[in-house]
């Protein structure tokens, strides 16, 4: 007989986290979509990101992508339903995607098909190795057997604190996919610049134009630095086809930062569809000091 906590964590395959985190605190992952000259692919399914990021290399392939289906969301529901008595289902950015709508359409399917079982649906407002984070501290707060209502408040409690900092090898794919206007306006008028941006609560910004990938890193550590001081850190790095990279800034960021926690994840085909391969970045946020937690 299966043991049941009283919650799962559900995420989409958005969230870049490694494949042993995922395993470990036992997150129910929902595949996006990409559809590659004409085949579809599970992201992180049928497709890893080292043979997506080799396809794109090779062939410059802009891919399409999609949103996990109500189903997709609903199999999750019934699968964690088996080990849990009650399911937090956390989401990609609702101003990037239809994900969270799709979840949410899952939920009053459930209603029907599975009434035994609560379920709370979350919009992260993140993205990539920053909702990660947020859903890795859901995981472990399941784990440990919170309440729903204690995981809510710890994930709500969370979502304004994380950061993301990355920038790209190229402007080519955010140009072509045009999910971040501001950002893919500028694809045909500046070359060979790597543009350092961040995201916050939902919303994607230009921080700096570096020129360099040395220069690029630079800055991110610095900004990083100056936003984390000494306060203890726990940080998800995330490279896109640039493993080297992201090893020497974990290194770096290791000796220089106080880490609680710090560890590198591959950026997810579905990010990395509208990014390109080359992608640097870090995810991030600082620990509340418990005497100050729960006070104004």
């Amino acid at each position: 007989m299966v043991q049941q906590r009283r919650v799962a964590v559900v995420a989409d395959s958005s969230s870049c986290l490694p494949k042993s985190l995922d395993g470990e605190l036992d997150l129910h992952i929902v595949p996006h979509e990409l559809v590659i000259e004409g085949r579809s692919y599970r992201d992180g399914v049928d497709i890893d990101p080292s043979q997506f990021y080799s396809i794109q290399s090779n062939n410059h392939q802009v891919c399409t992508t999609s949103a996990p289906t109500p189903a997709a969301f609903l199999e999750a529901f019934k699968q964690a339903g088996t080990k849990a008595e009650a399911i937090l289902c956390l989401t990609l950015s609702s101003n990037f995607s239809a994900t969270y709508e799709s979840a949410q359409a899952a939920v009053r399917t459930a209603q029907h098909e599975l009434p035994h079982l609560q379920i709370k649906v979350i919009d992260s407002q993140a993205a990539a190795g920053a909702e990660g984070l947020i859903a890795l501290e859901a995981a472990r707060q399941a784990k440990m057997d919170a309440s729903l209502e204690t995981v809510c408040h710890k994930v709500e409690e969370l979502i304004p604190r994380v950061n993301l900092l990355a920038f790209v090898d190229t402007l080519y794919y955010l140009g072509k996919s045009g999910r971040i206007p501001k950002i893919a306006a500028w694809a045909g008028s500046l070359l060979g610049i790597k543009p350092l941006t961040e995201m916050t609560l939902g919303e994607a910004r230009l921080l700096e134009k570096p020129r360099t990938r040395v220069k690029a890193t630079d800055r991110m550590v610095e900004i990083m630095k100056g936003r984390v001081g000494e306060s203890p850190v726990c940080i998800n790095i995330m490279h896109a086809h640039a493993a080297d990279d992201a090893e020497e800034l974990r290194l770096r960021i290791d000796r220089d930062f106080n880490c609680r926690e710090i560890f590198v994840s591959e950026f997810t085909p579905v990010m990395g569809a509208h990014t390109g391969p080359g992608l640097l970045g870090v995810a991030f946020y600082t620990e509340i000091p418990a005497a100050s937690e729960g006070t104004p």
